[in-house]
């Protein structure tokens, strides 16, 4: 991190929970202009990249085609694999990444993703979608499908590629275009704050991500996007080529709290930022290049009336904040 965090204070973020879905995460003392930064990286990689499973194919004994209508079921098999494609899974991440799982049903009556036999470490997302209705007891329908853990987008060009590269295509696999995302609303605030005695300003990123299912931590997708972006910065670190480093600070060696001096130490290098002031008259005093009690102790009352946004009101103020810090008053 640069050196400016030891003047404006050290990063710290903050996590609310709005609601069983919903977090909010603030992030104080980034350095004027990281808020926008961060926030519009965190809040493109949050929404383009979930991780998060998904089905990717389905193969159905008998079934060659996906305009093919099975007799006994009311729905048709494009139908069925547009019910299949909204289902989201979480699988475990010691489960591999791409899983053909069979499946049977029979009997009169709506099937649901909830009649889905899983092997362990894959849990699905939204148990109650339709997949579809069997109306003839004598019909079985029997399937394999495909559920992969992956993220972003998978067209059906990228799949159809991928299964020719790995020559693993199977015979009459209906394949499926799906999404991972598991999000649909990030938003990000960028507050910018004027409080450093140098006058500098400082920005609070504000981001706010709500999950479309409850069982799945916000703080799990901001946790990835922040370690995809990480592993991203580092490709601009190169070894063969030397930087000076002497404007960066470990975030270990930057105070936990930002401390001013007090009462006790020397009030003439107290900052005019100690002082329990009105914002305004702070920034007036700072404005005018008045940061320090010693420099507010060499002007006269006279002086600090002539200056833009100091009245007698003011005055007042500053005196009184002298006075409760055991300084005399301004004359």
């Amino acid at each position: 991190m640069l050196d400016i965090q030891n003047f404006i204070g050290t990063p710290k973020i903050v996590a609310t929970e709005i609601d069983e879905s919903t977090m909010r995460f603030q992030m104080k003392n980034l350095p004027r202009g990281f808020g926008h930064t961060l926030g519009n990286a965190m809040r493109r990689i949050i929404l383009a990249y979930n991780l998060g499973g998904a089905i990717t194919g389905i193969k159905i004994k008998g079934v060659p085609h996906e305009y093919y209508v099975i007799d006994g079921v009311k729905e048709n098999v494009v139908n069925i694999m547009l019910n299949f494609k909204k289902l989201k899974f979480t699988v475990d991440e010691k489960v591999e990444s791409l899983q053909r799982v069979s499946q049977r049903f029979k009997g009169i009556g709506t099937y649901t993703a909830k009649n889905l036999k899983l092997p362990s470490g894959i849990e699905i997302l939204n148990p109650e979608e339709f997949l579809f209705e069997i109306t003839d007891a004598s019909v079985e329908v029997n399937m394999d499908i495909r559920i992969e853990k992956g993220y972003g987008y998978y067209s059906l060009d990228y799949l159809r590629a991928r299964g020719k590269k790995e020559e693993s295509s199977e015979v009459n696999l209906l394949l499926i275009d799906n999404d991972f995302k598991l999000v649909d609303y990030v938003k990000y605030d960028v507050e910018e704050v004027i409080e450093d005695f140098t006058g500098s300003t400082k920005d609070t990123l504000t981001i706010e991500i709500k999950s479309d299912f409850a069982s799945v931590s916000p703080k799990q997708m901001l946790m990835f996007a922040g370690e995809v972006l990480a592993s991203y910065a580092k490709l601009f670190i190169f070894e063969d080529l030397y930087i000076d480093r002497s404007v960066f600070v470990e975030y270990d060696q930057l105070p936990i709290e930002r401390e001013f001096v007090s009462e006790d130490s020397n009030l003439k290098t107290m900052p005019i930022d100690a002082l329990p002031l009105s914002e305004r008259t702070r920034n007036a005093l700072i404005k005018n290049n008045i940061l320090y009690v010693e420099d507010l102790e060499k002007k006269k009352k006279a002086e600090l009336l002539l200056m833009k946004g100091v009245g007698k009101k003011a005055i007042d103020e500053i005196n009184q904040a002298l006075e409760n810090i055991g300084k005399i008053e301004i004359g």
